[in-house]
């Protein structure tokens, strides 16, 4: 059994990703297989230790939300309706509600990144339609290593992708999905290229 929580902060955390295991494991595991992603790759950005924490943290309950999302629509075999992708869609406004207006800088963190990591740097993506550097920069590693591992892991609407496949994919969106220059530094550390 691991040590008890230092902080109340640590406590809620570890809550939270109890909630979302309990939901569905097979979140909890891309979750949990984000963070380290999203650690790695902001250690390798020469962040400060506390930071690297934070985004571990963070990345660790991007997709908080899909708990108010129907495991049903999140695991369907095929194409949503547009109801359903709206359904979807709305699992980082949801995990933001959730973690809001909190004292503490690693809960606030959280709330962002659950808000922020389906934003893209080109402004194409969601909720609020942010481009460039209006994403925090935590919000645009979690987003790269969600991005990894989602396309790494079979769904029930897809087959697992060879890494080959996944880092074409993922150079093509280059400056589109990604900050490009932050994507160079993530890619060329973590992905072989």
């Amino acid at each position: 059994m691991s040590a008890p929580p230092s902080q109340p902060w640590q406590e809620i955390l570890q809550r939270l990703r109890a909630t979302c295991e309990a939901f569905d494991p097979e979140l909890a595991g891309h979750q949990e297989r984000v963070s380290i992603v999203a650690a790695s790759l902001a250690g390798r950005l020469g962040l400060p230790a506390e930071r690297v924490e934070r985004i571990r943290l963070a990345a660790g309950i991007h997709d908080l939300g899909k708990i108010g999302v129907s495991r049903g629509v999140l695991h369907r075999n095929g194409r949503l309706s547009d109801k359903e992708l709206a359904l979807v869609r709305a699992h980082p406004e949801i995990g933001h509600r959730l973690l809001e207006g909190s004292e503490w800088p690693e809960i606030r963190c959280a709330a962002d990144v659950a808000l922020c990591h389906h934003e893209c740097w080109d402004g194409s993506g969601y909720p609020r339609g942010l481009r460039g550097k209006e994403i925090s920069l935590e919000a645009r590693v979690t987003a790269i290593a969600d991005v990894f591992d989602a396309m790494r892991s079979q769904r029930a609407y897809k087959e697992a992708w060879t890494d080959e496949r996944v880092i074409t994919e993922m150079k093509r969106e280059r400056g589109t999905h990604f900050d490009p220059d932050l994507f160079d530094v993530c890619f060329a550390a973590v992905m072989g290229g």
